[in-house]
């Protein structure tokens, strides 16, 4: 694993809980906006069996990818590595539609990796797959600092805490695979099959503490070096960022983790119009606001040497999750400014607005109640 504070070359994961939540969209705009700042960086698509990030950088999927260099030893790393047409980005391609990919065994998952440890770059940027299978959980853990994508939906944000769950437990699962008595207890949790027996990731250091001392203490600081990052993607209002913070409480009490938001992203018409031009986000319109959302992201991890350690003024503000909430109210008062002077709000339509305000509102009492009550 990388530990990104302490690396020259600075490796990002991008994943989610579940598809549809926009990250490779992020990790594709998140990639250009290194790259245009004048850092070295590589983006590689790892969403192995639906790889289509060559798509949101407006790139054909003509060149050897992963796929080849999985399915022949004739293939070169080297070889897949693709120039863009933006400075300072390449690409690595994912399947190239060479089928069979989305469950590659362990030797090839090791060959892979091993060979993105050698990059030459400042940043790599991972965009994962869906889910939470094995190979997906140790793409992520290649370095301490990915980024957990989630929308405010309901589904979305249990998904990340899922997520979570399954990533340190396959921390835990490798970091204790030769000490047969702490493997046996957590190989006998996997097996239990009533999901309301499942223990939390604090009751499970302390059991393997009460097995092995030395492994309880190892296990804590396992743990603690896993820094993941929050990003809320297509966001309405600024009041998602409630429920996010009731999934900070969960993970921090359920999976020990201390986790940070990186930043909030508005639901932007300008990302499908992108996407239907087959054109990068960033590229056909840099001045919409998921863009500029997108950029401010960039510039927090460019300011920090030692990301994922972050540059945080804390005279103004507490921690990153209000940091997040004062740049979302100032972007959401930004969007209700551009909307005004785009059209005049009659009555009717102001009507609407408030029903679907309210309806929203309801919607994230009800989550907000859920994450509260579940015995995650």
């Amino acid at each position: 694993m990388v530990i990104n504070e302490n690396a020259r070359r600075k490796i990002i994961p991008i994943a989610g809980g579940k598809g549809g939540v926009g990250k490779t969209v992020l990790s594709a705009n998140l990639a250009l906006a290194l790259a245009g700042s004048g850092k070295n960086t590589v983006v590689i698509d790892l969403d192995l069996g639906a790889s289509n990030l060559h798509t949101c950088l407006g790139l054909k999927n003509t060149e050897p990818g992963i796929g080849n260099f999985i399915s022949s030893r004739e293939v070169l790393f080297q070889d897949i590595i693709q120039t863009t047409p933006y400075k300072n980005l390449r690409f690595i391609a994912g399947d190239v539609l060479v089928p069979g990919l989305a469950n590659i065994n362990f030797s090839q998952k090791k060959r892979l990796l091993n060979n993105i440890l050698k990059l030459e770059a400042e940043y790599v940027i991972l965009d994962l797959g869906s889910g939470s299978n094995f190979n997906v959980l140790d793409f992520f853990l290649i370095s301490n600092s990915g980024f957990a994508v989630t929308t405010g939906q309901t589904t979305s944000v249990l998904n990340v805490y899922g997520f979570l769950k399954s990533l340190v437990f396959r921390f835990l699962m490798r970091a204790f695979n030769r000490n047969g008595d702490v493997s046996l207890y957590l190989r006998s949790i996997i097996k239990e099959k009533d999901p309301d027996s499942f223990v939390n990731i604090a009751q499970i250091t302390k059991e393997i503490q009460k097995i092995d001392p030395e492994g309880g203490e190892k296990a804590k600081k396992y743990i603690s070096v896993l820094k993941p990052k929050i990003v809320i993607n297509m966001a309405e209002t600024p009041d998602v960022l409630l429920i996010i913070e009731k999934l900070r409480d969960l993970i921090k009490n359920g999976l020990v983790l201390d986790v940070e938001c990186m930043g909030l992203i508005y639901s932007d018409d300008s990302v499908d119009r992108a996407l239907s031009e087959h054109t990068p986000l960033s590229v056909k319109d840099k001045h919409s606001i998921a863009s500029k959302d997108i950029e401010r992201i960039a510039q927090k991890i460019i300011q920090s040497d030692r990301f994922p350690e972050m540059p945080l003024d804390l005279n103004y503000y507490k921690d990153t999750f209000e940091l997040t909430q004062i740049e979302a109210r100032n972007d959401f008062q930004e969007l209700g400014g551009l909307n005004q002077l785009e059209e005049e709000i009659n009555i009717g339509k102001l009507l609407s607005v408030i029903d679907t305000q309210k309806k929203h509102i309801k919607d994230l009492e009800g989550t907000v109640r859920m994450l509260t009550q579940n015995r995650l």
